[in-house]
């Protein structure tokens, strides 16, 4: 488990909460693996019970799996929840990046576009965990841009299924192809056409549907069936 620092007034809770989030999408704690309250615990230097209470409620989002006398396991991915998460976001993403198209300030074009050229520097070392992290910050910039870090929050709880697939998706060699789109969809943006910066963003996130073939290739194990 990668563990990480952890941030200013950030209670024991969210920070557990945070680390174990994290570990999963980036599939440092892999799907169908049994996770131990104490070992995370003493990794963390805190006690039981914040992680305790964190792994409750990651298990409300069904991304861990609470076995009685038997203790905590990854769930195995699970397209269904995938797909539901998928809708949940292109559900909200699309009428936030609709608003963004209206709201977007010259300041916040010239963060995309940083962002994106970021991406481009980092694809030439096939450096996957910085391109992951631009591309969560390309998308979330929208929702800063239209104020709705709310709807960011609980998009986030329920994309840990998609954003698994995600981090596998990168894999496939599909990167070129996800910044294409983010330099598709800032480019509708900058024109201010919401319909055609809609249209990019249905496309961009339902590729995953087709990507699934390939990684189920390469990781049948980490799929419920």
């Amino acid at each position: 488990m990668i563990n990480v620092e952890k941030l200013k007034n950030e209670s024991n809770r969210d920070y557990a909460f945070r680390v174990i989030k994290e570990n999963i999408i980036n599939l440092e704690i892999k799907p169908g693996i049994m996770i131990s309250e104490q070992d995370i615990a003493e990794e963390l230097n805190i006690s039981r019970t914040p992680v305790h209470e964190a792994l409750q409620e990651l298990s409300r989002t069904k991304i861990v799996e609470i076995l009685p006398q038997k203790g905590c396991r990854v769930s195995l991915i699970d397209m269904k929840l995938v797909n539901e998460a998928i809708f949940m976001r292109l559900t909200v993403e699309s009428a936030v990046t609709r608003e963004a198209c209206r709201l977007a300030t010259e300041k916040d074009i010239e963060a995309l576009d940083e962002n994106v050229i970021l991406q481009d520097f980092y694809k030439s070392s096939d450096n996957y965990a910085k391109i992951f992290d631009l591309d969560n910050r390309f998308h979330e910039k929208f929702y800063e841009i239209t104020d709705k870090m709310q709807c960011l929050y609980m998009v986030r709880l329920m994309n840990i299924h998609f954003d698994r697939l995600r981090e596998l998706t990168l894999e496939t060699g599909t990167t070129a192809r996800i910044i294409e789109d983010h330099k598709a969809l800032l480019a509708a943006v900058k024109a201010k056409d919401a319909d055609a910066a809609t249209k990019v963003l249905v496309n961009h996130l339902n590729h995953l549907y087709v990507d699934e073939k390939a990684i189920r290739k390469t990781h049948p194990d980490y799929f419920a069936d």
